[in-house]
């Protein structure tokens, strides 16, 4: 299944549309992020002749290591996009403003079909958290409510990270006084 809008299919007024799509036919990579589930769109599009208003709302599992605690997590992302889709001829600076602008797009009047992969893989991106928590966390962290900011506890001091282990074996030889 793709995010085909077939648009000669619409009626006048509003119109409700779903689908359904894996990550990887949006073509969804992310180095912290793998997307375990299927990403759920939920499409209305007004139709008034040849314009088309299309609101979307996208809806995907994320799944990854806090950077904090680096538990595994799975968070859910919910991301919106709107779209001006217009079926006409246009001049070149209008073509050229309506891609500047992003939310406009102008089309050739005799097409019949919108793929919409593109709109939902953008809304998506843009909506996955960041890597590191931000500062209005107040340095909690979101998944464990760990606070970060405490001052170790006399457990956590004596508690030796075993990847340095070695480390404490290391003897180094004192300096001599006097040189």
């Amino acid at each position: 299944m793709s995010a085909l809008l077939v648009l000669d299919d619409l009626a006048e007024g509003p119109n409700a549309l779903a689908f359904e799509l894996r990550a990887e036919q949006l073509e969804l990579k992310d180095e912290f992020f793998a997307f375990p589930s299927m990403v759920e769109t939920r499409v209305e599009v007004r139709r008034a002749l040849d314009n088309f208003r299309i609101d979307g709302v996208v809806t995907c599992r994320i799944a990854g290591e806090c950077y904090r605690c680096l538990e595994e997590v799975q968070e859910e992302v919910t991301a919106r996009f709107r779209l001006l889709l217009q079926r006409r001829q246009a001049t070149p600076e209008e073509l050229a403003s309506a891609e500047k602008d992003g939310f406009i797009e102008i089309v050739d009047p005799g097409t019949r079909e919108v793929d919409l992969c593109s709109y939902i893989r953008e809304a998506v991106i843009l909506d996955l958290p960041m890597r590191i928590p931000t500062p209005d966390a107040d340095g909690r962290c979101p998944h464990c409510g760990v606070e970060e900011a405490d001052e170790p506890t006399a457990e956590q001091e004596r508690a030796v990270d075993p990847r340095w282990a070695a480390l404490a074996q290391i003897e180094f030889s004192q300096p001599k006084e006097g040189s």
